[in-house]
């Protein structure tokens, strides 16, 4: 009794901190709109229309989940899960990035691991998951809910049937405050079901994992889920995203980027390919302005250099159509054209992620994402705040990068995170 008046009290209390970042994100957006006049402002007030409404679902839906909460009747054990009981694995992420997708790899393989007995099923709503996870050791199926697509309720039906039609021993929810993959876990025919034990929380859990008190990666935190639950440790700085690619797929990245080459002139100079990707969307834009200033800075430095321009199949404008461009369709041939480059440059994109799953050095630019949440994850990767360095400035930092990489194997060794940050907190002058 008490502790269903300390709900009721927590969800009241909730309530005023709503209408007020209600009010705050609806003044900030006014604000924006009577300021600005141009194209460009036009842009930025839908980007500000879009981010307050996004906080105001969010708000609403950390209410309204914690009012069920109040009245779903929920039992997580304390009780580890014993590997011996698992056989089958249902992981729940109906998310339609690709980004997002590849976030649950370290899940995936820390599963496979520890059950490799076991089959592993994905539902997710990323339209090409088939096609990414399905060369994964472990996986048995992706289930591929509908994302804005036509036909979504007879879609989203289907894709239920196939999900029930598979009785699972253990349902996993990798995300703290996801309503979509708490209704599949929910439908699911499981027998245990594992998930956050947070303030919005209704799915009932037969296993429920306390938030880390500390700030985790998106991709480490499903892992550290399932780790708590088995009882067994997870050492964090060792999670990595997990994409093994086949022989034949490697050689068929490397043929797609040397076919560039040679149609662009430049054919016999693969090894000193960088990638870049430049078509982010929304507040993790970057203009073809800044991307021209900062290959005009790079390749004063490395003249050799060749930049390869990796396109979204959405939005394919060329940077600079002097460069070589590639389009790739699979998420798995972009990610073997990634590994067949010696750099790969992107904004805090799907294809960023991509990249640091492959051994190719990555360079992650950031406009406001949270660094600690999507970095690339490789020792010798790299995140940058663009808005605090300059293009000609960030363009030195990845060539001093570079240039460690070139001389790594000699040593067999990349610059660790430290030596990448250490490069960044040097002055100017003493960058010649």
């Amino acid at each position: 009794m008490n502790t269903d008046r300390a709900d009721i009290k927590d969800a009241r209390s909730v309530r005023p901190q709503l209408i007020r970042l209600s009010y705050v994100a609806f003044v900030q957006f006014l604000r924006l709109s009577t300021s600005l006049s141009d194209a460009n402002a036009r842009h930025l007030r839908r980007l500000a229309l879009r981010d307050a409404l996004k906080s105001l679902r969010r708000e609403l839906r950390q209410v309204f989940g914690h009012a069920l909460r109040l009245l779903v009747k929920r039992d997580g054990s304390c009780a580890p899960l014993d590997p011996a009981e698992i056989r089958s694995v249902l992981i729940c992420r109906l998310n339609a990035r690709l980004g997002n997708t590849l976030l649950l790899t370290p899940l995936i393989k820390h599963i496979h691991e520890f059950l490799p007995d076991a089959a592993i099923d994905v539902a997710t709503a990323y339209p090409s998951a088939a096609n990414l996870l399905q060369d994964v050791p472990g996986i048995r199926q992706v289930i591929v809910y509908p994302y804005k697509s036509a036909n979504a309720v007879w879609r989203y039906l289907v894709a239920l049937r196939r999900m029930r039609a598979q009785r699972y021993d253990l349902a996993i929810d990798p995300t703290p405050d996801s309503t979509s993959a708490r209704v599949a876990i929910t439908l699911a025919r499981t027998r245990y079901r594992l998930g956050f034990d947070t303030f919005s929380q209704w799915v009932p859990l037969t296993h429920a994992v306390a938030l880390p008190a500390e700030s985790m990666h998106d991709a480490v935190r499903p892992a550290f889920l399932f780790c708590e639950a088995l009882r067994v440790p997870l050492d964090c700085t060792a999670v990595r995203l997990w994409l093994p690619l086949l022989k034949h797929e490697i050689i068929a990245g490397r043929t797609a980027v040397a076919e560039v080459l040679h149609s662009a002139g430049a054919a016999g100079s693969a090894t000193r390919v960088f990638g870049f990707f430049a078509n982010a969307a929304g507040h993790k834009t970057i203009d073809r302005a800044w991307w021209r200033e900062f290959w005009r800075a790079f390749r004063a430095l490395e003249p050799d250099a060749i930049p390869l321009e990796f396109l979204s199949l959405a939005r394919g404008e060329c940077v600079d159509p002097r460069f070589p461009a590639l389009s790739i369709k699979s998420p798995r041939s972009f990610a073997a054209a990634i590994a067949a480059t010696r750099m790969f440059i992107a904004p805090d994109t799907g294809p960023m992620h991509l990249a640091s799953s492959t051994s190719v050095p990555t360079i992650g630019l950031f406009r406001g994402s949270d660094t600690a949440r999507y970095r690339p994850m490789k020792p010798h990767d790299l995140m940058i705040n663009v808005n605090e360095n300059s293009a000609s400035r960030i363009a030195e930092r990845c060539h001093r990068i570079w240039r460690q990489q070139e001389r790594a194997p000699a040593s067999g060794k990349f610059p660790g995170a430290a030596s990448a940050a250490a490069l960044l907190r040097e002055p100017a002058a003493r960058q010649n």
